[in-house]
């Protein structure tokens, strides 16, 4: 599978992926709504959020340049499936005091494609 790249068009998708749209998301549609404050290539640049390139299985708040909350630095969560998940779903329940300002996504099945694209096109 080749890399997704980012474009004016994807970021146009965002209303759509944001509203749930009767559209069947893919990976890459499902991980739109994330490219509103990440990066995910290797090396990109950190936008309102740290660039989320490897993100499985490293430690949360631990990106050098990026400034996070003392929540996130404390947490000592180590970004797996299961915590993304967690994470993805309610970032303030999981980790309270975080400064993500993204309320949750409640389809397990979005999150599982964004899961997905993080583990396997975000290390590329």
């Amino acid at each position: 599978m080749k890399p997704v790249r980012f474009s004016i068009l994807a970021l146009a998708a965002l209303p759509l992926a944001a509203c749930g749209g009767e559209k069947q998301a893919g990976p890459a549609d499902a991980v739109a709504i994330c490219a509103t404050c990440h990066t995910f290539n290797k090396g990109g640049m950190k936008r309102t959020g740290p660039n989320l390139h490897g993100i499985v299985g490293a430690t949360a708040g631990s990106q050098p340049g990026f400034t996070y909350s003392g929540a996130m630095k404390d947490s000592g969560i180590t970004w797996t499936p299961e915590t993304l998940d967690a994470f993805i779903a309610a970032p303030g329940k999981l980790i309270p005091g975080n400064r993500m300002g993204f309320a949750g996504e409640p389809d397990a099945a979005k999150r599982k494609a964004i899961i997905a694209w993080l583990r396997d096109e975000s290390t590329k």
